[in-house]
C-alpha cells in the first residue's frame, strides 16, 4: 500500500498575551469536538500558569506559544483527515472518528499514521494513510516519529554527541555551522529516539547519526533497524524515523515527504469550517 508521508508546518503566531491567549481559546474551542477526553485533558494543561502562580510576561508568553504548538499541531492532522474523507476517491464512511492517544502518548486516529513535534517557532504534523482500524493499524506498519529544531535555539550539550559527530572550528568551519551541524545531528537522535521507544532512556551520543552532511541512514539499535532521513525546511532542520524490518513493506518515497506550511489563520479558519460528518 503506497504511504505517502506529507508534514505540516505552521508558524506560531506573534501577538502579546492577551492576544496569543484569545488564539489559545480559539483554537481549544474550534477542536474540542474532535478530541477524546485523555486529548482534550492533555492540551488543557498547557496555556495556564502552574498552581496558578503569577508569572513574568516571558514566562506567560512561553507558556502560551507551547499550548498554541500543541494545538496547532492538532488541528493540522484534524483539518486534513476531514478534507481527505470528504474527497471524491475516500472511502471512509461515518463521522470522522475522535483524536485520541495510544499508551505511550502518541496521536491516535484511525485511517491515519501521525506524529508532533514542536520547535518553538512552529508546530509540526507528519502523517499518511493507515487502516481504519486501530489494532490493525498497529501491527501493519511501525509508526514513524518526527523531530524538529529551529535553527535559533541553542544547541545541545556537546556531551549528547560522539567526538566524531560535530566538526572543531579549528577545522575551518565557523560556530554558527557548527552549532547548524548539531541541530541537524540531534533531530535525528530524537526521531531515532522516540522512533524506537527509547525516548531519553538512552544516552543520545551512542546514537550515530552518519557522516557530516549526510541526509539518510540506518541506525542498527537496541529495539531493531531504523531509517532516518534528515529533511530542511525554512529555518529549521527536521527528521524522520521510522523501524523497518523484513517484514516491513517499505518503500523510499515514504522518506521523501511533501511539506506543506500553513498559516495559523488559514489553519484555524479551516477548522472552525468542519462539521461532523453524518
Amino acid at each position: 500500500m503506497e504511504r505517502p508521508l506529507t508534514i505540516f508546518c505552521t508558524t506560531l503566531p506573534d501577538g502579546s498575551i492577551i492576544e496569543l491567549d484569545g488564539w489559545r481559546r480559539a483554537l481549544e474551542a474550534a477542536l474540542e469536538p474532535w478530541l477524546d477526553d485523555r486529548q482534550l485533558a492533555h492540551v488543557r494543561r498547557f496555556g495556564r500558569s502552574p498552581n496558578g502562580q503569577a508569572e513574568t510576561p516571558e514566562a506567560q508568553q512561553n507558556v502560551l506559544r507551547a499550548a498554541l504548538s500543541r494545538l496547532l499541531a492538532r488541528a493540522q492532522l484534524v483539518t486534513h483527515a476531514a478534507q481527505q474523507a470528504k474527497a471524491p476517491f475516500s472511502t471512509a464512511t461515518g463521522p470522522l472518528p475522535h483524536l485520541g492517544m495510544d499508551t505511550q502518548g502518541r496521536p491516535l486516529l484511525p485511517g491515519w499514521h501521525a506524529a508532533f513535534s514542536h520547535s518553538g517557532e512552529a508546530a509540526f504534523c507528519a502523517l499518511c494513510p493507515g487502516p481504519a482500524d486501530a489494532e490493525l493499524a498497529s501491527h501493519a506498519m511501525p509508526p514513524h516519529a518526527l523531530d524538529a529544531e529551529s535553527l535559533l535555539s541553542l544547541p545541545p550539550a556537546p556531551n549528547a554527541f560522539a567526538p566524531s559527530e560535530l566538526p572543531r572550528r579549528e577545522t575551518g568551519f565557523s560556530q554558527q555551522s557548527i552549532n547548524r551541524e548539531a541541530l541537524r545531528r540531534w533531530t535525528i537522535k530524537e526521531a531515532l529516539l522516540k522512533a524506537s521507544g527509547l525516548g531519553l532512556g538512552m544516552d543520545p551520543a551512542r546514537v550515530p547519526t552518519g557522516g557530516f552532511g549526510q541526509r539518510a541512514g540506518i541506525w542498527h539499535g537496541p529495539m531493531g533497524v531504523f531509517y532516518w532521513r534528515s529533511l530542511p525546511s525554512p529555518g529549521h532542520w527536521l527528521s524522520v524515523a521510522q523501524q523497518v524490518s523484513a517484514k516491513t513493506a517499505f518503500q523510499p518515497e515514504f522518506f521523501r515527504p511533501l511539506v506543506l506550511r500553513q498559516s495559523p489563520t488559514t489553519l484555524l479558519r479551516a477548522l472552525s469550517a468542519l462539521r461532523p460528518r453524518v
